[in-house]
């Protein structure tokens, strides 16, 4: 089981590798097979499709962009664990310019002993809208 210090590290390094706009270096933190849900809903599948992503966000709109990964939770899976991450995005300009949250489904492998994110799904918070009909 992944203990809250390698989630935290997880984090960290995602936080690190986003704020130096580093596409590889976020991505290394995925299993060479992992599965990433972007918040629009577009799915990379590896490693490399991952970085490339990243690459591309990272010199377009979200260019200069300031992020805070933490984590909200953590559960043992049985060999997995699944971690509930928060995003605090800051976009300094261009169309995503603004402050952003986002929360992320995680699933972490620690069987090898060095933990790596093989699942992520994200997903953009946002206010509920009056669901009351008048």
């Amino acid at each position: 089981m992944i203990d809250r210090a390698a989630a935290d590290a997880l984090c960290a390094a995602l936080t690190a590798a986003w704020n130096a706009g580093d596409g590889d270096a976020f991505a290394a933190v995925f299993s060479p097979q992992a599965d990433f849900v972007n918040v629009l809903g577009h799915h990379a599948c590896g490693r490399d499709e991952i970085a490339a992503g990243h690459r591309g966000i990272f010199e377009s709109v979200y260019k200069g962009s300031r992020n805070r990964f933490s984590v909200q939770d953590l559960r043992d899976l049985g060999g997995l664990a699944l971690m509930h991450v928060k995003a605090s995005l800051d976009v300094a300009e261009g169309p995503m310019a603004g402050a952003h949250e986002a929360l992320m489904s995680v699933i972490v492998d620690d069987r090898d002993g060095e933990p790596c994110i093989v699942a992520l799904h994200n997903t953009f918070v946002r206010e509920m809208p009056d669901l009351k009909r008048s």
